[in-house]
């Protein structure tokens, strides 16, 4: 685990206004489309971070070309889908990274090793490779059955039928999506319900929508990608992170200030754009401009009683606004919570007893009696995990003695974070 300590200045009110990163999963979504296109692609306001950065090496050991200048960055796929690496392509703790290309590499011709950090080889990618198995590819999980390390060989996808159980992971779903028009002939593809966290897959059939691929709905879970097509080089600006933005709407939340961040619109392809609907109904005043969202936290926050299985990464955010909510919230239908970073309902609970927060942890959810938060007579561990690192920074805003162990988690998703959280000011 990583030990770098960031302690947090508590202020009265903030007021700022916020930059964002460029979206993850979009970025993530980007960088295979392009490096599966015909063509050199610009990607623009791209994500740079440990996940980003991982996929995007990956790609060069497949055989693309990925060039960075700042937060924009060009790929030129190889000329032949793939180049067989030497060695095992390692991804780190990322399950983004890993579901989605393995897939990728199917696309292709070749023999192909995945592995990772020790929590990583605890996450499942059983579901994507049974839906390989069925399209024509041999894998093998090397050590546990339905999680990495994993082998694959490939001599590119069939056509077929497939139907894939996403209801841990939509990624799994997405990486069929991506993958299937590269097919030999048509793929259709059906899930069982619920889909955990849908609104990422709705991302990604926007963006096929947008690269000109064409798919039909066959009914409420299936439909039917014609292959193969082939994707255009992209041009594309990659819309503002929502999930990193919470951070700093919760912090207009929690103190009674104001926050604006900026890019971000109405009709953002990002479900946790949604948690601006919490914001409201937990008190918070929103007020939007054509590129921008403005919040303005409430005198008193209101508890909140909410199923968020749509965007489950919002749930560190949430769970801390809760404790200086008075009263009772209740999170809902995320036990697939328990295989991201961290067991993210067990690290949140620990945490915010730290707080003298009660909580009770439900097997999908959490009960948080909030509205009582004191400081904490120990430091919060990030437990490797980004988002718990940046939701508790939150929590420092209202509490004297707050710090963060293994502040450096946010490398992740955000690595700017602790410099951009710092534009937070006193009015």
């Amino acid at each position: 685990m990583n030990r770098i300590v960031k302690r947090i200045t508590p202020v009265h009110q903030v007021k700022s206004c916020i930059r964002l990163p460029g979206s993850k999963s979009i970025t993530h979504r980007a960088l295979l489309i392009a490096a599966l296109s015909r063509g050199k692609s610009i990607l623009r306001n791209a994500l740079k971070a440990e996940d980003t950065l991982l996929t995007a090496r990956a790609l060069e050991l497949l055989g693309s070309q990925v060039i960075w200048n700042g937060v924009t960055v060009m790929i030129v796929p190889p000329e032949q889908h793939w180049i067989t690496p030497d060695a095992p392509i390692l991804l780190g703790n990322s399950g983004t990274s890993i579901r989605l290309l393995l897939a990728l590499a199917a696309t292709g011709t070749g023999t192909f090793i995945f592995d990772g950090s020790s929590r990583l080889r605890e996450r499942p990618v059983g579901p994507v490779l049974d839906a390989l198995r069925r399209l024509g590819v041999t894998c093998h999980c090397l050590q546990n059955d339905g999680f990495p390390p994993v082998r694959i060989v490939s001599k590119g996808l069939q056509g077929g039928e497939v139907l894939i159980d996403a209801r841990q992971s939509s990624q799994f779903l997405s990486a069929l999506l991506l993958a299937s028009p590269c097919a030999r002939s048509d793929v259709t593809i059906g899930w069982i319900e619920p889909v955990a966290s849908f609104p990422y897959v709705a991302i990604t059939l926007s963006m096929l929508e947008q690269a000109g691929i064409h798919y039909q709905w066959l009914g409420n879970n299936r439909l039917v990608i014609p292959a193969p097509q082939s994707y255009p080089p992209l041009d594309y600006l990659v819309e503002g992170d929502c999930s990193s933005a919470s951070y700093f709407w919760g912090a207009a939340a929690i103190t009674g200030g104001e926050v604006t961040t900026h890019p971000v619109s109405r009709d953002s392809l990002q479900g946790d754009c949604r948690f601006l609907d919490i914001l409201a109904e937990m008190g918070c005043t929103l007020a939007w401009e054509e590129h921008s969202v403005k919040v303005k936290g409430p005198p008193h926050l209101l508890p909140v009683d909410r199923d968020m299985n749509t965007m489950p990464d919002m749930v560190p955010t949430l769970a801390v606004l809760a404790a200086f909510a008075a009263g009772r919230t209740r999170i809902t239908n995320v036990a697939h919570l328990r295989m991201k970073e961290s067991d993210r309902l067990s690290v949140v609970a620990s945490e915010l007893k730290k707080l003298s927060i009660p909580v009770e942890e439900l097997p999908d959810g959490l009960i948080i009696e909030g509205g009582k938060a004191l400081p904490p007579k120990e430091a919060i561990e990030a437990h490797d995990d980004h988002r718990i690192a940046m939701a508790f920074a939150m929590a420092g805003l209202r509490l004297k003695e707050v710090t963060i162990n293994g502040a450096d988690a946010v490398a992740k998703s955000f690595p700017g974070f602790w410099d951009v959280f710092e534009q937070l000011r006193i009015t």
